[in-house]
Protein backbone atom coordinates (compact mmCIF):
# COMPACT_ATOMS: atom_id res chain seq x y z
CA UNK A 1 0.00 0.00 0.00
CA UNK A 2 1.07 3.44 -0.93
CA UNK A 3 -1.56 5.92 0.71
CA UNK A 4 -0.73 9.57 -0.23
CA UNK A 5 -2.83 12.67 -0.23
CA UNK A 6 -5.06 13.37 -3.38
CA UNK A 7 -4.06 16.13 -5.19
CA UNK A 8 -6.18 17.15 -8.47
CA UNK A 9 -3.30 18.35 -10.29
CA UNK A 10 -0.81 16.08 -9.49
CA UNK A 11 -3.06 13.29 -9.84
CA UNK A 12 -5.26 14.80 -12.72
CA UNK A 13 -4.12 12.14 -14.99
CA UNK A 14 -4.83 9.08 -12.97
CA UNK A 15 -7.39 6.52 -14.27
CA UNK A 16 -9.57 4.09 -12.07
CA UNK A 17 -10.34 0.78 -13.38
CA UNK A 18 -13.86 0.44 -11.79
CA UNK A 19 -13.99 -3.56 -12.40
CA UNK A 20 -11.15 -3.84 -9.68
CA UNK A 21 -13.43 -2.51 -7.06
CA UNK A 22 -14.97 -5.01 -5.50
CA UNK A 23 -11.71 -7.39 -6.28
CA UNK A 24 -10.44 -6.25 -3.05
CA UNK A 25 -12.79 -8.16 -1.46
CA UNK A 26 -12.42 -11.22 -2.81
CA UNK A 27 -10.65 -12.65 -0.03
CA UNK A 28 -12.16 -10.81 3.03
CA UNK A 29 -14.28 -12.96 5.25
CA UNK A 30 -15.25 -9.57 7.81
CA UNK A 31 -15.71 -6.28 6.26
CA UNK A 32 -16.36 -3.26 8.48
CA UNK A 33 -19.26 -1.38 8.34
CA UNK A 34 -21.08 1.42 9.83
CA UNK A 35 -24.63 1.39 11.40
CA UNK A 36 -26.35 3.52 8.67
CA UNK A 37 -25.68 0.30 6.49
CA UNK A 38 -27.22 -1.94 9.12
CA UNK A 39 -30.62 -2.50 7.58
CA UNK A 40 -28.91 -2.64 3.65
CA UNK A 41 -26.66 -5.20 5.46
CA UNK A 42 -28.92 -7.26 6.99
CA UNK A 43 -30.88 -8.54 3.97
CA UNK A 44 -27.90 -10.16 2.38
CA UNK A 45 -25.06 -10.99 5.36
CA UNK A 46 -24.67 -11.79 9.31
CA UNK A 47 -23.82 -8.86 11.24
CA UNK A 48 -21.25 -9.53 13.71
CA UNK A 49 -19.20 -8.07 15.99
CA UNK A 50 -15.15 -8.64 15.91
CA UNK A 51 -12.28 -6.64 18.61
CA UNK A 52 -9.75 -5.11 16.70
CA UNK A 53 -6.43 -6.66 16.71
CA UNK A 54 -4.28 -3.46 18.08
CA UNK A 55 -6.70 -1.38 20.24
CA UNK A 56 -9.35 -4.18 21.32
CA UNK A 57 -11.71 -2.09 20.29
CA UNK A 58 -14.97 -3.95 19.24
CA UNK A 59 -16.68 -2.74 15.40
CA UNK A 60 -19.13 -3.95 13.17
CA UNK A 61 -18.90 -6.23 10.59
CA UNK A 62 -20.77 -8.15 7.92
CA UNK A 63 -19.30 -11.88 7.72
CA UNK A 64 -18.99 -12.96 4.09
CA UNK A 65 -17.21 -16.11 4.23
CA UNK A 66 -16.83 -18.93 6.88
CA UNK A 67 -13.20 -19.03 6.75
CA UNK A 68 -10.41 -16.44 6.96
CA UNK A 69 -9.96 -14.63 3.70
CA UNK A 70 -13.03 -16.22 2.22
CA UNK A 71 -15.57 -14.18 0.47
CA UNK A 72 -18.36 -16.44 -0.23
CA UNK A 73 -20.40 -13.85 -2.39
CA UNK A 74 -17.00 -13.12 -4.86
CA UNK A 75 -18.01 -14.78 -7.90
CA UNK A 76 -14.30 -14.53 -9.71
CA UNK A 77 -15.58 -11.24 -11.65
CA UNK A 78 -17.89 -9.46 -9.14
CA UNK A 79 -19.32 -9.58 -5.55
CA UNK A 80 -22.76 -11.51 -6.51
CA UNK A 81 -24.82 -9.37 -3.84
CA UNK A 82 -27.44 -6.54 -3.89
CA UNK A 83 -25.98 -4.59 -1.44
CA UNK A 84 -21.90 -3.81 -1.62
CA UNK A 85 -20.66 -2.32 1.69
CA UNK A 86 -19.21 1.03 1.34
CA UNK A 87 -15.51 -0.15 2.43
CA UNK A 88 -15.69 -1.91 -0.38
CA UNK A 89 -17.04 0.87 -2.98
CA UNK A 90 -14.69 3.56 -1.43
CA UNK A 91 -11.55 1.68 -2.90
CA UNK A 92 -8.96 2.61 -3.79
CA UNK A 93 -9.23 6.17 -1.31
CA UNK A 94 -9.44 6.71 2.09
CA UNK A 95 -9.74 9.06 4.86
CA UNK A 96 -6.49 10.50 6.16
CA UNK A 97 -5.40 13.06 8.80
CA UNK A 98 -3.76 16.19 8.07
CA UNK A 99 -0.53 15.91 10.17
CA UNK A 100 1.15 19.02 8.60
CA UNK A 101 2.45 20.65 11.48
CA UNK A 102 0.80 24.59 10.07
CA UNK A 103 -2.42 22.30 9.33
CA UNK A 104 -5.54 22.21 11.62
CA UNK A 105 -6.51 18.45 12.19
CA UNK A 106 -8.74 17.74 9.90
CA UNK A 107 -9.79 14.78 7.01
CA UNK A 108 -7.89 14.77 4.08
CA UNK A 109 -8.67 12.70 0.65
CA UNK A 110 -6.06 10.40 0.26
CA UNK A 111 -5.40 7.05 -2.41
CA UNK A 112 -3.67 4.34 -2.75
CA UNK A 113 -1.21 4.31 -5.59
CA UNK A 114 -0.12 0.47 -5.43
CA UNK A 115 -4.22 -0.39 -5.58
CA UNK A 116 -4.79 -2.45 -8.73
CA UNK A 117 -7.97 -0.34 -9.23
CA UNK A 118 -5.30 2.37 -10.13
CA UNK A 119 -4.49 1.74 -13.95
CA UNK A 120 -3.96 3.99 -16.71
CA UNK A 121 -6.51 1.62 -18.89
CA UNK A 122 -8.97 2.79 -16.31
CA UNK A 123 -12.59 4.16 -17.45
CA UNK A 124 -12.92 6.50 -14.54
CA UNK A 125 -11.07 9.93 -14.12
CA UNK A 126 -10.55 11.82 -11.18
CA UNK A 127 -11.08 15.71 -12.57
CA UNK A 128 -12.99 16.75 -15.46
CA UNK A 129 -11.24 18.66 -18.11
CA UNK A 130 -11.49 22.16 -16.46
CA UNK A 131 -9.91 20.68 -13.58
CA UNK A 132 -13.30 20.04 -11.44
CA UNK A 133 -14.02 17.16 -9.85
CA UNK A 134 -15.77 14.65 -12.00
CA UNK A 135 -19.18 12.55 -11.20
CA UNK A 136 -17.39 9.28 -10.42
CA UNK A 137 -14.71 11.56 -7.50
CA UNK A 138 -18.27 13.19 -6.18
CA UNK A 139 -19.80 9.92 -5.76
CA UNK A 140 -16.17 8.56 -4.01
CA UNK A 141 -16.91 11.61 -1.68
CA UNK A 142 -20.03 10.83 -0.75
CA UNK A 143 -18.95 7.48 -0.27
CA UNK A 144 -16.51 8.73 2.34
CA UNK A 145 -18.52 10.99 3.87
CA UNK A 146 -20.84 8.57 5.18
CA UNK A 147 -17.90 6.57 6.28
CA UNK A 148 -17.13 9.03 8.10
CA UNK A 149 -20.22 10.87 9.82
CA UNK A 150 -21.36 7.56 10.38
CA UNK A 151 -17.82 6.42 12.72
CA UNK A 152 -19.51 8.25 15.84
CA UNK A 153 -23.12 6.77 15.50
CA UNK A 154 -21.25 3.67 15.19
CA UNK A 155 -19.20 3.70 18.28
CA UNK A 156 -22.28 5.43 20.18
CA UNK A 157 -23.86 1.90 19.24
CA UNK A 158 -20.93 -0.16 20.39
CA UNK A 159 -21.03 1.77 23.86
CA UNK A 160 -24.71 1.35 24.47
CA UNK A 161 -24.57 -2.64 23.90
CA UNK A 162 -21.47 -2.80 26.39
CA UNK A 163 -23.11 -0.57 29.09
CA UNK A 164 -26.31 -3.17 29.08
CA UNK A 165 -23.67 -6.21 28.43
CA UNK A 166 -25.20 -7.29 25.42
CA UNK A 167 -22.48 -8.58 23.43
CA UNK A 168 -21.36 -11.83 23.96
CA UNK A 169 -18.99 -14.31 21.84
CA UNK A 170 -20.68 -16.40 19.55
CA UNK A 171 -18.96 -19.76 18.50
CA UNK A 172 -20.22 -21.31 14.78
CA UNK A 173 -20.03 -25.09 14.96
CA UNK A 174 -21.03 -26.12 11.80
CA UNK A 175 -21.15 -29.54 9.87
CA UNK A 176 -21.48 -29.19 5.76
CA UNK A 177 -22.68 -31.49 3.25
CA UNK A 178 -19.74 -33.83 3.06
CA UNK A 179 -19.95 -33.88 7.33
CA UNK A 180 -16.92 -31.81 7.47
CA UNK A 181 -16.75 -30.10 10.76
CA UNK A 182 -16.20 -26.28 10.57
CA UNK A 183 -15.73 -23.58 13.48
CA UNK A 184 -16.01 -19.83 13.04
CA UNK A 185 -14.24 -17.98 16.57
CA UNK A 186 -13.76 -14.84 17.45
CA UNK A 187 -16.59 -13.07 17.18
CA UNK A 188 -19.22 -11.52 19.21
CA UNK A 189 -23.05 -11.22 18.57
CA UNK A 190 -26.11 -9.48 20.68
CA UNK A 191 -27.24 -11.44 24.02
CA UNK A 192 -30.57 -12.58 22.99
CA UNK A 193 -31.30 -13.84 26.17
CA UNK A 194 -30.09 -10.51 28.14
CA UNK A 195 -31.81 -8.36 25.96
CA UNK A 196 -35.13 -10.20 26.66
CA UNK A 197 -34.39 -9.24 30.11
CA UNK A 198 -34.34 -5.65 29.93
CA UNK A 199 -36.69 -3.42 31.39
CA UNK A 200 -38.91 -0.80 30.15
CA UNK A 201 -36.78 2.18 31.10
CA UNK A 202 -34.11 0.53 29.21
CA UNK A 203 -35.89 -0.32 25.56
CA UNK A 204 -37.50 3.07 25.49
CA UNK A 205 -33.74 4.25 25.98
CA UNK A 206 -32.67 2.26 23.17
CA UNK A 207 -35.60 3.14 21.07
CA UNK A 208 -35.09 7.12 21.93
CA UNK A 209 -31.22 6.91 20.53
CA UNK A 210 -32.50 4.89 17.76
CA UNK A 211 -30.25 1.92 18.89
CA UNK A 212 -33.48 -0.38 19.26
CA UNK A 213 -33.98 -1.06 14.94
CA UNK A 214 -30.21 -1.29 15.03
CA UNK A 215 -30.49 -4.22 16.97
CA UNK A 216 -33.26 -6.06 15.48
CA UNK A 217 -31.71 -5.82 12.17
CA UNK A 218 -28.21 -7.53 13.84
CA UNK A 219 -30.90 -10.02 15.05
CA UNK A 220 -32.61 -10.39 11.71
CA UNK A 221 -29.05 -10.38 10.33
CA UNK A 222 -28.11 -13.61 12.01
CA UNK A 223 -30.24 -15.79 10.29
CA UNK A 224 -28.23 -15.09 7.02
CA UNK A 225 -25.64 -17.30 8.16
CA UNK A 226 -27.50 -20.15 6.70
CA UNK A 227 -27.07 -18.40 3.33
CA UNK A 228 -23.30 -18.66 3.80
CA UNK A 229 -23.58 -22.42 4.82
CA UNK A 230 -25.72 -23.17 1.75
CA UNK A 231 -23.21 -20.94 -0.23
CA UNK A 232 -20.26 -22.81 1.59
CA UNK A 233 -21.73 -26.17 0.44
CA UNK A 234 -22.46 -24.91 -3.23
CA UNK A 235 -18.84 -23.96 -3.51
CA UNK A 236 -17.76 -27.77 -1.97
CA UNK A 237 -19.97 -29.08 -4.67
CA UNK A 238 -18.79 -27.61 -7.21
CA UNK A 239 -15.05 -27.95 -6.87
CA UNK A 240 -15.44 -31.82 -6.48
CA UNK A 241 -17.44 -32.09 -9.74
CA UNK A 242 -14.75 -29.80 -11.22
CA UNK A 243 -11.96 -32.22 -9.82
CA UNK A 244 -14.18 -35.23 -11.08
CA UNK A 245 -14.36 -33.85 -14.72
CA UNK A 246 -10.98 -33.00 -14.69
CA UNK A 247 -9.95 -37.01 -14.32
Amino acid sequence: MRLVELSRSEHRELRIRGDRVEACAASQHLIPIVVGEFRKAATQYPIVFAKHPETGRFAPYVLSGLGVAENLFWSGTELDVSYVPLNVRRQPFYVGMDDAPDASAGNVLCIDLDHPCVDSAGARSIVNADGTDSAYLKEILAILGELVAGKTATEQFIAALLSLDLLAPIVLDIVLDDATPLQVQGLYGLDEEKFRQLDATQIDSLWRSGHLDLIYAVMIASGQIFKLIRLKNQRIALSRAWQGNAR
